[in-house]
């Protein structure tokens, strides 16, 4: 049996598993990320958790084949170093080398975690019966991946794709965190639809949801929201499809631009489901039929949820390989 480790760096969590050789994960270790801390301390609580599941699974270090750590940030595949991860407060840092301290004889790589994130999937999830697939992680910021025959596609520079970065609208629109305006993410985020959820609720049509909403939890309107939405709130449903169009609008550009035969979603607004993705399905329909420059693959829900990073780190040294 072969087995790799993999690690899930996030902002709030830091998720470790053990993965076998069919991809599967068969034993895990939860962490707190608790930034901003240096990346020697939060490599000493990898490390630490590391042990104890080689320990628990009664593995030693020479039974494994590789370890991967899955980035919240710009990672130069070319270098290894992560560029910069705004969410943890730190750049520049090489996790190669600070993990190789404590295994010194063991293969270890680092990706972003979008393309970790869509690796997964590819291998093990929604898009294994497909020959590419682009990943959109909708969650605090919008992340993603794109892969392709067996190969992440990272660019010429080997820095991979931001498509939560792609502009939508050429003049104005909200500030987003990479300082400019106009940014996809801005849109369909979590912050980008608790924006949306405050402005549908500024006219004089009565809602249920402006009662449940609070400014000092966007993750937990996003619930309220989509509940909201099944009870045929009108307003809700109004802020939906101004939501899924701005969705809508990017996904033909991201279409356009990698050729993608599905499209996968991520992160915590993609725990809505079906929901999300009718209203999403009604808004890429007002595409014309028979439109040969764009033609729309189908879209659907991540299947393996937060798994898909560990298991896309993990097998990180798989890639080109014959994998499936």
């Amino acid at each position: 049996m072969s087995w790799s480790i993999g690690i899930d760096l996030g902002g709030t969590n830091i998720a470790i598993g053990l993965v076998d050789g069919s991809c599967k994960i068969v034993d895990r270790e939860i962490a707190k990320t608790r930034a901003p801390r240096s990346a020697e301390s939060l490599v000493e609580t990898m490390a630490l958790s590391v042990r104890e599941l080689l320990e628990r699974n009664l593995l030693d270090l020479s039974d494994l084949d590789a370890m991967g750590i899955g980035l919240p940030g710009l990672v130069d595949q070319k270098t290894g170093l992560m560029i910069e991860a705004p969410n943890l407060h730190l750049d520049h840092i090489d996790f190669i080398s600070l993990m190789g301290r404590h295994f010194p004889q063991t293969r270890i790589r680092v990706g972003n975690d979008g393309d970790c994130a869509v690796w997964g999937e590819y291998l093990a999830g929604e898009a294994s019966s497909f020959e590419s697939a682009l990943l959109l992680t909708l969650g605090t910021g919008l992340g993603g991946g794109f892969v392709c025959e067996g190969r992440i596609f990272r660019g010429a520079t080997g820095l991979g794709i931001e498509p939560g970065h792609i502009a939508i609208e050429a003049e104005g629109g909200p500030l987003c965190t990479c300082g400019r305006r106009g940014c996809l993410e801005m849109y369909v985020s979590i912050r980008g639809l608790n924006r949306l959820i405050q402005e549908g609720l500024q006219g004089d049509l009565p809602s249920s949801l402006r009662y449940s909403i609070k400014k000092d939890n966007p993750s937990g309107n996003i619930k309220a929201f989509f509940d909201s939405v099944r009870s045929h709130d009108l307003p809700a449903l109004q802020i939906l499809d101004r939501y899924t169009g701005f969705m809508a609008a990017g996904i033909r550009t991201l279409t356009l631009l990698y050729r993608p035969h599905i499209i996968l979603f991520g992160g915590g607004i993609s725990q809505a489901g079906s929901i999300l993705l009718e209203s999403l399905r009604k808004a890429l329909d007002s595409s014309k039929s028979g439109d040969y420059i764009l033609s729309l693959p189908p879209v659907a829900i991540s299947r393996l949820g937060n798994d898909a990073g560990i298991i896309g780190a993990a097998m990180l040294h798989r890639e080109g390989t014959s994998v499936r």
